[in-house]
């Protein structure tokens, strides 16, 4: 076998939207990287669709949303379709003004892994195709990864390795890491097709039956994404869409269909010494509220510049709060999909009574109000994500700007939005003062400051002087007092600033 002296930062197992937003996020921080993916190429088809508000703030903080939201559908009417008449709403044009992404996008997952390949190409690093992750052995010098090529075989020596390689990983099972739950009693079916109706296009359907929800999806090409309980086989699909929606509908032409059943596990812990889990690796669930392509970017976020720091000197602790603050989340994601997809598909009794007889009341109410609609959806998308201390000062600040909270997307008194400041390529102090000639004070390596005037920003909250912003856009540190945020970098970036002054930062992927 091969041994190649790489003495990388990270190695990234795994090349789907969590993997590449991993790799993406370390880079813009400065760490060396290389992904290793088992598959050939690219995939073809889409195991997920849909992605929310907050994955799309973080995507336009790594220099990838505006290439994505130009391929996907962001204006998409609700029609859900009882026996009685049709009950009308959105997922677009949402009430959630602190953000610039009020919608639900749908975009096929291809897409966005494409997009992400492109943004780590232009920071020096492509995908590794055809490679295979053998085991991981974490040593005193490093992680050392045994992979299988398209050519022959390597030993790879890394500080760090990302295991994002699905619910299957051969990264967890190589660290002997748990992953207990188990699968759901009923199964789905997931089609992409052309249907033969006079549906609206371009418009999300829903058919509530008593043995389950039919749902079909605009896909950008014209065609639906079709998800429904499956009863017999993906062969009875036809008889099924009839059946469901009493003849109104008929299948065309399928473009692929696969069967799938459900499972809730989550990991019983996301890091084992140098080694760390994210996306389906560490956490499965149902795809009831398009949860899975979403939370496994939103964990390589949380994760990426973490690896960054460490690699040049911060804390080994900064580590340890990835797992504090993403398995939380996962957890709760993994109750609430479970208990979406029961209502959706259950063939327990009180729930078969409530899509017949309740169903219909309760979205009467709830669809024609688009704050109703968008509290379920803050909740989805991951905006009102909170996290506990750890890599965040432990000062409580009042108002919605506080230390473990997203940082609001505020729309500023001169037209341009709070985001627009931010990125994912270091931390960010806002300053605001009374009045100033200057709202940017320049950049170092891992930390760029901003002067605002609180004329600038929205009345009606109390704004602390200092911000202190991480590079996934939530909030380290704040308070009316320098030191607060003083101490945060410090401790934090400034302990990794003295580490690189030792081992140059790399330029490329080695």
């Amino acid at each position: 076998m091969a041994e190649r002296d790489s003495d990388i930062d990270l190695l990234v197992v795994g090349a789907g939207p969590t993997g590449l937003t991993l790799a993406v996020q370390a880079r813009l921080m400065g760490a060396s990287v290389r992904v290793i993916e088992r598959r050939a190429e690219p995939r073809a088809w889409s195991p997920a669709l849909a992605v929310h508000a907050r994955t799309l703030e973080i995507l336009r903080g790594l220099g990838v949303a505006d290439r994505l939201v130009h391929r996907g559908i962001t204006d998409v009417p609700l029609e859900i379709h009882f026996p009685g008449g049709v009950v009308t709403g959105r997922l677009h044009d949402l009430d959630l003004p602190e953000t610039e992404f009020p919608f639900i996008m749908f975009v096929p997952q291809p897409d966005v892994e494409e997009a992400l390949r492109e943004r780590l190409a232009e920071l020096g690093t492509d995908v590794e195709w055809g490679s295979e992750l053998v085991d991981v052995d974490n040593r005193e010098e490093g992680v050392v990864s045994r992979i299988t090529t398209q050519t022959g075989s390597e030993t790879i020596l890394s500080r760090y390795v990302g295991g994002c390689d699905g619910a299957e990983s051969a990264v967890r099972r190589s660290i002997g890491v748990g992953f207990p739950g188990r699968k759901y009693r009923q199964s789905i079916v997931v089609a992409d097709t052309t249907i033969i109706s006079d549906l609206a296009s371009g418009t999300a359907h829903a058919f509530p039956k008593n043995d389950g929800m039919l749902f079909l999806f605009p896909l950008p090409s014209g065609t639906w994404r079709l998800i429904a309980p499956l009863r017999q086989t993906p062969a009875d699909l036809p008889n099924l869409i009839t059946t469901i929606t009493a003849g109104r509908l008929q299948l065309g032409e399928v473009e692929w269909v696969t069967e799938i059943r459900p499972q809730h596990r989550l990991a019983r812990r996301y890091r084992k010494a140098s080694v760390f889990l994210a996306g389906d690796a560490a956490h499965v669930h149902s795809p009831a509220g398009a949860q899975g392509m979403n939370t496994g970017i939103q964990d390589a976020a949380n994760l990426g510049w973490k690896i960054a720091l460490a690699a040049r000197g911060a804390p080994d602790s900064l580590l340890d709060t990835y797992e504090t603050e993403r398995r939380r989340v996962a957890r709760h994601v993994v109750a609430l999909t479970g208990l979406a997809f029961a209502l959706e598909v259950s063939d327990a009794f009180p729930l078969r009574f409530g899509r017949r007889f309740l169903a219909r009341p309760i979205a009467s109410v709830l669809l024609p109000h688009p704050g109703l609609v968008s509290i379920v959806a803050r909740v989805a998308s991951g905006l009102d994500t909170t996290y506990p201390s750890g890599a965040n000062d432990n000062a409580i600040h009042r108002g919605r700007c506080r230390p473990g909270a997203r940082l609001p997307d505020a729309e500023l008194g001169d037209g341009t939005r709070l985001h627009d400041l931010i990125d994912a390529a270091s931390f960010h102090l806002l300053d605001v003062e009374e009045s100033l000639d200057s709202r940017d004070r320049g950049r170092d390596e891992w930390l760029q400051v901003h002067t605002l005037t609180s004329d600038l920003l929205p009345h009606g909250r109390r704004w602390p002087r200092y911000v202190l912003v991480r590079p996934d856009g939530y909030v380290a540190a704040c308070g009316d007092e320098a030191g607060v945020t003083d101490d945060y970098a410090a401790h934090w970036i400034h302990s990794a600033r003295s580490g690189s002054a030792a081992s140059e930062l790399p330029t490329s992927s080695g």
